[in-house]
């Protein structure tokens, strides 16, 4: 990191398979200046007060790394880093977290609630899979969240195994996961700080019936995402309407919520529904 940007500690959680997993920790009120995938929201919320951590997953960012094995790790693989990182900070704080799931990371974490919701204060599920993604053919789905991608990209990461080369370049990235509005400069900048690592099985195990929502009665926040071609306001309404709960979208957003030019919304938009389903709730 350069000078000018300081977290109070990076720490590692030791999981499965002698993986480790690195964990950065933003305690209230302090500065940081970089402005990537998570530090927007992480810094935002320490603004107000509030401890935040953050995850890499295993084959992302100084998490272990098995490049033989990365894109093959199983649900079950990831959603146990999942709970020794949620352990580990429960044993740091002594309180109960609220965990926020992005995307892949939304499907892990309601795999996460299924039998261990009784460890946390609630879940946000953000532009993410819904309980019954399973109903739609994944070839259906494929082609449905993939509609604004040319074919070529879409073959490669077929024939190549490699779902990468969907967002190999910073316009296919911006076309998969930001607003039409986001400066074309500024995916320029993002681009190169993107890991290259997708878990493959995962995405498809998702796919698959893997969480009985009925089952989970803790605290649900669900939040989408104006434009978002991969969970589209229909996919967010069905996920809300599978926990009996009601739902946001964020005008301006596509996919990559918080890097996008309205992540700040969202932020406040998820703030505000902890007041009213947690805080004000205990």
């Amino acid at each position: 990191m350069s000078s000018g940007q300081y977290y109070t500690d990076v720490f590692f959680v030791d999981s499965c398979e002698s993986v480790k997993i690195e964990v950065l920790h933003y305690p209230p009120t302090i500065i940081i200046s970089a402005t990537w995938a998570w530090d927007n929201f992480c810094r935002w919320f320490s603004n107000k007060g509030h401890d935040c951590y953050a995850m890499s997953f295993r084959g992302h960012g100084q998490s272990t790394k098995t490049p033989k094995k990365d894109k093959w790790w199983s649900l079950n693989d990831i959603t146990n880093d999942v709970s020794a990182v949620t352990d580990a900070i429960i044993a740091r704080t002594g309180d109960k977290p609220i965990l926020v799931g992005h995307s892949l990371g939304g499907g892990i974490l309601q795999d996460y609630l299924n039998d261990n919701q009784q460890k946390v204060a609630g879940g946000v599920l953000f532009a993410t899979f819904s309980p019954y993604s399973y109903k739609i053919s994944a070839f259906k789905y494929v082609r449905k969240s993939l509609s604004n991608t040319p074919i070529l990209p879409i073959l490669k990461a077929i024939f190549t195994l490699k779902p990468y080369a969907i967002i190999g370049t910073p316009d296919l990235m911006k076309k998969a996961s930001l607003s039409k509005a986001f400066p074309d400069s500024m995916a320029l900048d993002i681009h190169p700080k993107l890991d290259r690592v997708i878990f493959f099985t995962v995405m498809f195990e998702l796919l698959k019936p893997f969480v009985d929502p009925t089952k989970i009665k803790c605290p649900i926040i669900v939040i989408g995402a104006e434009e978002d071609k991969l969970f589209d306001f229909k996919i967010i309404k069905e996920t809300a309407e599978a926990y009996g709960v009601g739902f946001d979208i964020i005008g301006g957003a596509a996919h990559n919520i918080m890097l996008d030019l309205t992540w700040e919304n969202a932020a406040s938009v998820i703030f505000d529904r902890i007041q009213e389903k947690v805080v004000n709730k205990i």
